[in-house]
């Protein structure tokens, strides 16, 4: 018998085994479990929470997702090892023109480990600001557009810590529905009003109710939102804040580095350099390492240094990492090769995703949301496609809305054509025996990929 048709067949049997054993999973189980379902309750202690919390972790053993707390046994990058001696191609990390793995940037920061030793040691305002540091301030800023800039050890940080320090009783923020987590942990101090997603209607609308009513009037959003890989409006939305009075803070964690001819961010794709107010990003991402900034006008980050509580209350960032976003920084400058590369093979996916029939919504960037609409298909895929070699993570409620559950990619610069190409043909040959496309039929004319 010949050896392709037997493996073809085993594999097979082995995808229907999946599929039953799913059903008999969703069958059997009476409730689903998210993890909205154990956050901060009235009803119950903070140990009767963590005892509850059990369930949903024996939802996911039941599921046999292990997409959660995932051990890696290498760095993070186009590809990372599951096990000492089990490597996979990965699609979970934001390293987006793989600066975490370049010998440039990993040089710099041993070098100065050797100046400044392992860490500062010390918040920034009493003693732990480096020279490096203020370099690193200045060209961020002047990348940015911006005056003037100040460092936080997490982007995370970043947005609590200016938000935090901006916003009181007197003052309303009005969010995009899809900004991140660390802006809303700094607003628990401040009115809160949620527009439609990238709704200029209704963003006009809220504008002009509050014109009168507030003493700041602080519009956020993303330069590109993580979960969508979509872009804000950002011209639009620049002149409508110009026109009420508004102040606008852009988050561009996933833009900077990425978008806009010599990588500047969302603000140089869109031809706005210097029109935003704030702009707040991270180091985690196109840079390689870990951390944030801030960037706006010189006394407002004069202000900063003194009132972002996450600045002034926490240790510096770390000499090392430092240095190595300050390599990053001159790579992105004068190798915009690395971009290109990124670029291509954001391109190269998205055209053969589309042609296959699979729905990436309205991403522009290299984050594409595979639309899977099913939390419990979800973790099938991510499963299935974990068990062809190929690891990324399924977002599901509350992360994102119910029927918008999806498997997570991130492109990189790092990743090679055939990495792209066994993504779309692992994805198809699940689709074969899942039918996970969103409008319930199975897809036609499929296309493999080639190497």
């Amino acid at each position: 018998m010949n050896i392709l048709y037997v493996f073809c067949l085993v594999k097979f049997i082995h995808l229907q085994l999946i599929k039953y054993n799913h059903r008999c999973i969703m069958k059997n189980q009476t409730n689903y479990y998210s993890l909205k379902d154990f956050e901060l309750s009235l009803n119950l202690s903070a140990t009767e929470r963590a005892e509850e919390f059990q369930k949903y972790i024996n939802q996911m053993e039941q599921y046999g997702y292990e997409g959660y707390w995932t051990k890696s046994y290498s760095g993070i990058g186009a590809k990372m090892k599951l096990s000492q001696d089990r490597e996979v191609i990965s699609f979970v990390s934001n390293d987006y023109l793989g600066m975490s793995q370049r010998t440039e940037t990993i040089q710099a920061g041993i070098s100065a480990l050797t100046i400044y030793g392992t860490g500062a040691c010390a918040a920034q305002v009493i003693g732990g600001y480096l020279d490096i540091h203020e370099q690193l301030e200045r060209e961020i800023s002047d990348f940015t557009g911006q005056e003037d800039a100040i460092l936080f050890s997490s982007g995370f940080g970043a947005n609590a810590g200016v938000l935090n320090a901006l916003l009181g009783n007197n003052d309303i923020a009005i969010i995009d529905p899809f900004i991140h987590t660390s802006a809303l942990s700094g607003l628990k101090g401040t009115n809160v009003k949620r527009i439609g997603h990238n709704n200029l209607e209704h963003l006009e609308t809220v504008l002009k109710d509050v014109q009168d009513k507030y003493l700041t009037k602080l519009v956020i959003i993303d330069g590109v939102y993580s979960q969508d890989g979509d872009l804000s409006r950002l011209p639009e939305i620049i002149n409508l804040c110009q026109r009420y009075g508004a102040m606008l803070m852009l988050d561009d964690a996933h833009g900077i580095g990425v978008m806009g001819v010599n990588g500047r961010g969302t603000a140089e794709h869109f031809d706005c350099l210097g029109k935003v107010d704030i702009i707040s990003g991270t180091f985690s991402k196109a840079f390689g390492c870990v951390g944030g900034f801030v960037a706006a006008s010189k006394k407002l980050i004069q202000y900063l240094k003194y009132y972002a509580d996450s600045n002034v209350f926490s240790a510096a960032i770390t000499p090392q990492v430092t240095a190595s976003v300050l390599k990053s920084l001159e790579l992105i400058k004068n190798m915009p090769e690395i971009r290109h590369k990124l670029w291509n093979n954001v391109n190269y996916l998205r055209k053969n995703l589309t042609l296959n029939g699979f729905d990436i919504g309205e991403s522009l960037s290299p984050i594409f949301p595979i639309m899977i609409r099913d939390n419990n298909k979800v973790y099938e895929v991510a499963n299935l496609l974990q068990k062809s070699g190929i690891f990324t993570v399924g977002i599901v409620y509350p992360a994102v809305r119910i029927k918008e559950a999806r498997i997570r990619v991130s492109v990189l610069a790092t990743h090679e054509r055939q990495h792209l190409d066994q993504l779309v043909n692992a994805l198809i040959e699940i689709n074969k025996n899942i039918n996970f496309i969103s409008n319930g039929e199975s897809i036609k004319n499929t296309q493999k990929a080639t190497y």
